[in-house]
Order: structure tokens, then C-alpha cells, then sequence
């Protein structure tokens, strides 16, 4: 099983590494190298059955398969379109799927080592106090529809060993995205630095720019459910997001008072509002010089409109991203906005592993 599992995890880590760098204009390339990935997983089942003849069904065989499956139909479903516009939206229901995977996948943590450590930043050196709940991740609103609009994804670290509440960050997806699938963007940092994480989807498809009080009031009141199910402190509250999930971001620092310490936009632009409000609001700006959806300049002329409002703001242009998630800025978004959130030298030397 291990060799198989090895072959799994792989796979998945090539799927994030497409998200990471996704362009329309290289679907297709993308789309080869998911279907080669897809084919040495299939390989690597193949000959783990081959081996192991009249294997009894188990959970953990019973995850495992399905995550493949999972795997596999989402390279089918990445290729599955040429053009561009298609394109875009199959590769979304792709990556829905391997959320779906990982999802499965994080039930086996506590099992298996390899998993384990596929959820953090590095291998485990520390471990919660004995008696104290581990990590979980818990789901509200979804019991009728795995992706009802309005529900939330909320990821719990194992408890605490001070008597400080952990911060709160709360990430918030792209258009016509979910929260269930959002949270994984944030789950490793959250396991290893030990914060509360809070992936709350939209009212409606997406977020509401010109009327951001439906979505803010839910987001507030998911964060109070948080407050219920942990040690969360709602006055260290960090609210990132991606694509138009970074511009509602933007939109709440805009808005008269804000319940939040720091915001974090990720491939967002700035949306039409009175800046001047933004005065003395920290934000960290991360976008793509390669942004097909926004054009960076877009960033720096809303970066320099907040600056001359009064805003602290950090403007990052990669120069290898286009409009996705950076997966290795997360660290540095963490420190800037709590510097109690490094990662301890051990794990640190570790790095990602992607």
C-alpha cells in the first residue's frame, strides 16, 4: 500500500503545481502532463493489485481507491475540452475533484504517516499535549448540499498548549468557488503554525461588491461559530482571498470600520468605493505579472491609490504567476500579519513539498 499511496500523493502534488502556474493559453500542455500523471497512477495501482491478490477491503483501501478515481477522472476532465473559454471551467470541475480527494485523503492523517505529512509544511516534530483534541476540520451549512452557497469550511489545530486564543484567518474563494474546496489552499500552514482557519463561501455565486453587507454578515457570523468550536481570537483576524475573493477583501477595507486586523489580496483588483476609508488599514498585495483576467497594472494603480489614502499597503508582483494562488507566499503572508506565526526553525529548514 505505501508504494501506492507514495503515487498518489505525487499525483496530487502535480495537480497543485498546475494550479499554481494555470494559464488558458497552456491547457492543453497542462492537460498532457495530467494525463501522463494519470497513467503512472493507474500503473501504480495496477501493480499494487497485481501484488497484494484477494486484498480485503479496508477504509483505508476503500480512500484510497476512490481518491484515485478521483485522480484520474480529473485529468480526464482537465483534457476533456480544446478550446479556451471551455477550457477554463473544465479545469475548475477538475480541481474540485482533487479537493474531493484530499478531503478523503485527511481522514487517513492520523494513520498514515505520508498523508500526515502531506498535510503540513515539513515532518511532524511536535505533538499535541496528551488529552488535548486533535485537528479537525468541520463543515456547516453543507448537510443538504455539499456546496450550498452560504456555508463554510472551518479547520481547527490540535489544541493549544498556552493559554492564548489562536488567530483567525479567513479565506475566501474565487467566482463561483466554495469554501470546501477553498480551505485547502490554507490547511498545511494552519496544521503546522497552529492558527484557526475559516473558508466561508458566498451568498450568491460570488461575492457582492456593491452590496457587501449579505456576505460580510454571514463571514462574521461563521466567525463567531468558530469562536464556539475553538480558541479563536476574532481581535487577530487576517481576511485573504483569491481573484474576486481578494477584491471583496479589498472591498472590506474600504467600508467606514472593519472588524478585521490585516487583509491579504491575491490576484484582486481594487473595486470602484471611497479609498480615503482605507486609511491605516494594512494590506498585503500579492499579483501575477502574468494575470490574464487582471492585468497587473490594475494592481499598482489600486495599490497606489490606497498608499496615497493613507493605507499601509505591500504590493508583490511574481514574475511567474499568472491569476492563481501562489502556494509559497502563504509563509510570508503569515508573518507579516502575525510574526508569532513563523515556523519553527525545524520545520522550516523542511520547506514545502509540493
Amino acid at each position: 500500500m505505501r508504494p501506492l499511496i507514495g503515487s498518489l500523493l505525487d499525483a496530487v502534488r502535480v495537480f497543485e503545481r498546475v494550479q499554481r502556474m494555470f494559464h488558458p493559453t497552456m491547457i492543453r500542455e497542462h492537460g498532457e502532463v495530467l494525463h501522463r500523471n494519470a497513467r503512472e497512477l493507474l500503473s501504480a495501482r495496477q501493480a499494487f493489485f497485481t501484488g497484494s491478490p484477494g486484498l480485503s477491503s479496508g477504509k483505508e483501501e476503500d480512500v484510497i481507491t476512490r481518491a484515485v478515481d478521483l485522480v484520474v477522472e480529473s485529468a480526464r476532465i482537465f483534457r476533456s475540452s480544446g478550446d479556451m473559454q471551455t477550457g477554463v471551467f473544465a479545469a475548475m470541475r477538475a480541481m474540485r475533484k482533487i479537493c474531493r480527494a484530499k478531503e478523503g485523503l485527511f481522514g487517513l492523517r492520523g494513520r498514515v504517516a505520508e498523508i500526515d505529512e502531506f498535510f503540513r509544511e515539513g515532518p511532524r516534530d511536535r505533538t499535541a499535549p496528551a488529552g488535548n483534541a486533535p485537528d479537525r476540520l468541520v463543515h456547516t451549512g453543507v448537510e443538504a448540499d455539499p456546496y450550498a452557497r452560504g456555508a463554510s469550511s472551518l479547520f481547527v489545530p490540535a489544541s493549544p498548549a498556552g493559554p492564548d486564543p489562536l488567530p483567525l484567518v479567513i479565506a475566501l474563494h474565487g467566482g463561483f468557488g466554495h469554501g470546501r474546496d477553498f480551505v485547502w489552499t490554507w490547511v498545511r500552514e494552519a496544521g503546522t503554525r497552529g492558527f484557526v482557519l475559516l473558508a466561508p463561501t458566498s451568498v450568491g455565486a460570488t461575492w457582492n461588491m456593491e452590496d457587501p453587507l449579505p456576505d460580510l454578515s454571514n463571514i462574521l457570523k461563521q466567525a463567531e461559530r468558530a469562536v464556539e468550536h475553538c480558541f479563536a481570537d476574532t481581535n487577530r483576524m487576517l481576511l485573504t482571498g483569491l481573484s474576486d475573493g481578494a477584491t471583496f477583501a479589498l472591498r472590506c477595507a474600504m467600508l467606514p470600520s472593519t472588524p478585521f486586523s490585516a487583509f491579504a489580496p491575491v490576484s484582486g483588483v481594487l473595486p470602484p468605493g471611497e479609498v480615503s476609508r482605507a486609511a491605516g488599514r494594512r494590506i498585503y498585495w500579492i499579483h501575477g505579472a502574468h494575470d490574464w483576467m487582471f492585468p497587473p497594472e490594475r494592481a499598482r494603480q489600486g495599490s497606489s491609490r490606497l498608499l496615497g489614502a493613507g493605507a499601509a499597503v505591500t504590493l508583490k508582483i511574481l514574475d511567474n504567476l499568472a491569476h492563481a494562488h501562489p502556494f509559497e507566499e502563504n509563509a510570508g503572508i503569515l508573518t507579516w500579519f502575525d510574526p508569532g506565526l513563523c515556523l519553527p526553525k525545524a520545520e522550516r529548514s523542511a520547506g514545502l513539498r509540493l
